[in-house]
Order: structure tokens, then C-alpha cells, then sequence
């Protein structure tokens, strides 16, 4: 079953939308993870997660990040930031997310992290396996995993205050990294990459975009570099070693999706935004 949309509004005039599983009945230590979605896709794509989130002890909310199906569009100072690679946009991403999550906790009475949980907020990516010991996990795939990094850098963020992250350390006991992109942590493509990537696709209209990114994303490659032993690729890989020439898959995700799946999960303008970027 599709959770409604629920909105929390935060100072600045600023609106989240997301869904929300409901906490697990009678259990008073499950584990909370936030969900932040990436480019394209907005976090409608999750939503078949809330049904299995409370067999494991979850409780499983799936933002929509800013300019994406609900909630506050970017404004044109700030997407003038973003094309100029000014810090001042994530910091101030990093905060909104901050006050939502430090809102979402105390409406909800969501459960402390336990004390052997507890450790000081650091950029590691960690498993996350059953849940349980309360706290939260946020978990960002692709270029949600940008928003995550800034948010590990809050001690040296002006606008989150020392009072809300002395609070979220009670609280915050995973960062999960899932497939981020290489511009999530500063790297630049080598010159000789020979991986199609669909933003930098010239013979991509404004039309095709969306589609093509939305097959390139969703496809199942081949990568020959792939190890089924240790289920990983080894750290001697490199992008050059990768199946990645290909625009798509003879199968990909989104064939499966029926055309009101796609119109409620995917968006061009906010992903234009961003990539463009």
C-alpha cells in the first residue's frame, strides 16, 4: 500500500515532502532510516520498501528532496549557487535536512540511539542490516549521497547550531553510501573516459533527457571486471574496466514501470537543475 504524502514546514518557508512507514508495532528500539533519493527519480521509486520495512524492525521515511514532487522548488538565487559550485548551497542543504530530521524525531518520539550504538558522526559508509538499538540511518543512492556528505561536515557548517548537532548525535548512528556518483566526493571524469553518460550526450533534446537517463540508470551491465566470489569489484578496477559504453540494457528497471509509475516517480526539470550543473 502507497503511504499518503505527508509535508513538515521548515523556517525559511521551506516544505519537505515525504512518506513515512509508521513506527513497528510494540517495538520500542526500531531503527529509523531516511531515504534520499537521486537524480530523475524522486522517492516515489522507494515506496514498495515501506512494506517490508516493519519485518525488520524499521521505520523507513522516503524524503523528496528539494524541487522534487512536493516539496520547495529551488529558487533562482539558489540555483545560481549551484551552477557556480558555491558552498553556501549545501550548507544550507545539510541544515534544512538537519531540521527536518531533528522535527521528524521529536513529533514522532522516535528511539535514542542505545549506548553501545553510539559513536561521533563520521564520513564512513556502513551496512545496515536488521534493525533495531533505535537511532537513524540515512541512506542516499547516486547523487542523494551528495546532500549526506555535507551533512558530515556539520561541525564546520555556520547554519547548523552546536545545540542541533549535539542533539542528531543521539540520534544518528549510520550514513549509508549506496552507488554514489563520482561527483558526490569532488572527482572529475578522466579525459579518455569512454563511458556513455546521457547529461553530456549532445544529441540528447530536452525530450529525449529524460528517457535516456532513465534507461541508462535503470540498465543491468556486465562489468568484466566484476568478481561473483567476493560479489565486488577488485581494488585494482578502474572506470576503463567497466561496461559502461552501452546507452542501455536489452532490459532495463523502467520497462517494467507503467506509464502512471513513470509520471509519478520521475521528474525532468529539478533533475536539469542538477545535472546541468
Amino acid at each position: 500500500m502507497i503511504q499518503p504524502t505527508q509535508t513538515f514546514s521548515l523556517s525559511g518557508d521551506i516544505k519537505l515532502s515525504f512518506t513515512d512507514s509508521g513506527a513497528p508495532l510494540n517495538q520500542s528500539n526500531y531503527t529509523t532510516v531516511l531515504l534520499l533519493h537521486g537524480g530523475v527519480f524522486n522517492a516515489y521509486q522507494f515506496h514498495k520498501l515501506h512494506a517490508y520495512a516493519h519485518s525488520l524492525n524499521l521505520r523507513t521515511i522516503l524524503l523528496h528532496r528539494r524541487d522534487y514532487a512536493g516539496s520547495t522548488p529551488y529558487s533562482y538565487s539558489e540555483i545560481q549557487e549551484l551552477e557556480r559550485g558555491n558552498v553556501i548551497f549545501w550548507e544550507r542543504l545539510a541544515a534544512q535536512m538537519g531540521e527536518f530530521l531533528k522535527m521528524f524525531i521529536e513529533r514522532e518520539g522516535i528511539p535514542k540511539l542505545s549506548a553501545r550504538q553510539k559513536r561521533t558522526l563520521s564520513p564512513h559508509a556502513n551496512g545496515l542490516g536488521k534493525g533495531g538499538s533505535g537511532g537513524v540511518a540515512i541512506l542516499g543512492w547516486s547523487g542523494g549521497c551528495l546532500p549526506i556528505v555535507s551533512f558530515l561536515g556539520a561541525t564546520q557548517n555556520r547554519m547548523i547550531s552546536e545545540e542541533l548537532y549535539g542533539f542528531l548525535e543521539e540520534y544518528i548512528g549510520e550514513c549509508i553510501f549506496y552507488d554514489p556518483s563520482y561527483n558526490c566526493f569532488g572527482y572529475p571524469l578522466p579525459p579518455d573516459n569512454r563511458n556513455y553518460i546521457p547529461w553530456e550526450d549532445t544529441a540528447n533534446s530536452s525530450e529525449d533527457f529524460l528517457q535516456a537517463f532513465s534507461n541508462w540508470v535503470s540498465s543491468y551491465y556486465d562489468h568484466p571486471c566484476y568478481d561473483p566470489i567476493t560479489r565486488s569489484l577488485p581494488a585494482t578496477a578502474t572506470i576503463h574496466d567497466l561496461d559502461g559504453s552501452r546507452r542501455k540494457s536489452d532490459e532495463t528497471s523502467v520497462s517494467s514501470w507503467t506509464d502512471e509509475e513513470i509520471a509519478k516517480g520521475t521528474e525532468e526539470r529539478p533533475a536539469r537543475n542538477e545535472i546541468a550543473t
